[in-house]
């Protein structure tokens, strides 16, 4: 997909085609038939929770061409890698299972919780009803707000959304009494607050998850990872570094040292600019008052497919190399900015200080396309279609001759 939640780990992702020599399930009525027809047990849906199940099968879209989108979100937390690949080649979409998926460890760790958590409740895993926490955290993962709304107001409705399902859960002492399952549920639900919004009281729940699966031995490295990423993208580099130093197996990307620039000016929107091999950052203002600023906000695949073709454009490269500005959301990954940088290094990305700040823009779908002369926005366009559409909304733009 192109929206921003593409950076959340085991949000939502675009389907690969269709594999040769596989007969993927490509629609719900395809699906339907799969469910009614395969035997309890021999199904890699089966190796899911039945909340997981209930979820991955409600967030399935299907489009014209079979599986548009999924959720990784319960997969990569209950399954190994394994399993995962075994369940996304009934939709042709395996290449999507790298590097996802709990050890096998973590994975016995959870059915045992499970299954005190089922015998303290009289039943078994797979009868329990789901507990109250987990139904207002199946109705956290389906419920999406309008997909027209520009994306600050969207992710402030995401976050007034769980606020409302979750905000009571979030008290230490409340914390201290729920089973271990539903704490999970908690800190997944808390990630997903602190993606959208990394403000100081949704960072402050998330750790106070962490801090009582800490206490009860339930974490390991890779459960600080969306912690991590909130520091980083709400800029608290110092606590970030420590947290990385504490917890090594998170393997997260080295943030580059923010040197001081420049006074910056007023008014103007800000972002990261890397240097020194990526090893070094400065805060940079950008004047979108010039008679033309093109501003990309990229870096997904489909916005490296823009830059080469732009690279390899004699009429569109010295466009770009003047007046283009490739920016990428404030949650971006410095690593994925250093891979960039490498390949492009006559269009380097820029990450927002603060999404808030580029408030002209009102997607952050990638790739998409804002022109702005003299400081007014006069056109937008999305998505990456090829080098003759990209030149007529450009011509249409009156950018281009």
């Amino acid at each position: 997909m192109n929206r921003l939640l593409l950076a959340l780990p085991a949000l939502w992702l675009s389907a690969a085609p269709a594999m040769a020599g596989q007969a993927p399930l490509n629609s719900k009525a395809e699906l339907a038939h799969y469910l009614r027809d395969t035997p309890t047990g021999t199904s890699p849906l089966d190796q899911l929770s039945p909340g997981g199940r209930k979820r991955f099968l409600a967030q399935l879209v299907f489009g014209e061409r079979g599986l548009a989108g999924l959720s990784l979100d319960d997969p990569q937390n209950e399954l190994t890698h394994p399993q995962i690949v075994r369940l996304l080649a009934l939709f042709a979409a395996e290449s999507y299972a790298d590097g996802k998926g709990v050890t096998p460890r973590r994975q016995a760790q959870l059915a045992r919780e499970r299954a005190a958590d089922a015998a303290a409740r009289g039943c078994t895993i797979k009868t329990c009803p789901e507990s109250q926490i987990e139904q207002r955290y199946d109705e956290l993962v389906t419920w999406k707000p309008g997909s027209s709304l520009p994306d600050a107001e969207r992710f402030a409705r995401i976050g007034q959304h769980y606020d409302r399902l979750f905000a009571s859960d979030q008290s230490p002492e409340h914390m201290h009494s729920v089973s271990p399952p539903d704490l999970r549920l908690l800190k997944r639900a808390a990630d997903r607050a602190v993606f959208y919004l990394p403000d100081k009281t949704h960072i402050a729940q998330l750790q106070g998850n962490l801090a009582e699966m800490q206490r009860r031995n339930m974490t390991e490295d890779t459960d600080y990872q969306g912690l991590y990423k909130a520091l980083v993208a709400s800029r608290q580099f110092a606590t970030a570094a420590t947290l990385a130093r504490q917890h090594p197996g998170m393997d997260v990307a080295t943030v580059p040292t923010l040197r001081k620039g420049a006074p910056l000016p007023q008014g103007w929107p800000t972002a990261l600019t890397t240097s020194d091999q990526g090893r070094a950052m400065t805060r940079q203002a950008f004047d979108l008052s010039t008679p033309l600023r093109i501003v990309v906000v990229a870096s997904c695949h489909f916005s490296r497919d823009t830059a080469r073709a732009i690279a390899s454009d004699a009429q569109l490269r010295p466009l770009f190399a003047n007046h283009a500005v490739w920016l990428a959301s404030q949650n971006e990954s410095f690593r994925a900015v250093a891979d960039w940088n490498r390949e492009f290094r006559d269009q380097p990305i820029h990450v927002a200080w603060q999404n808030s700040e580029w408030s002209m823009l009102d997607s952050w779908a990638m790739p998409t396309f804002y022109i702005f002369r003299n400081g007014r926005l006069i056109r937008k366009f999305s998505g990456w279609h090829g080098l003759p559409t990209l030149k007529q909304s450009l011509r249409e733009a009156d950018v281009l001759r």
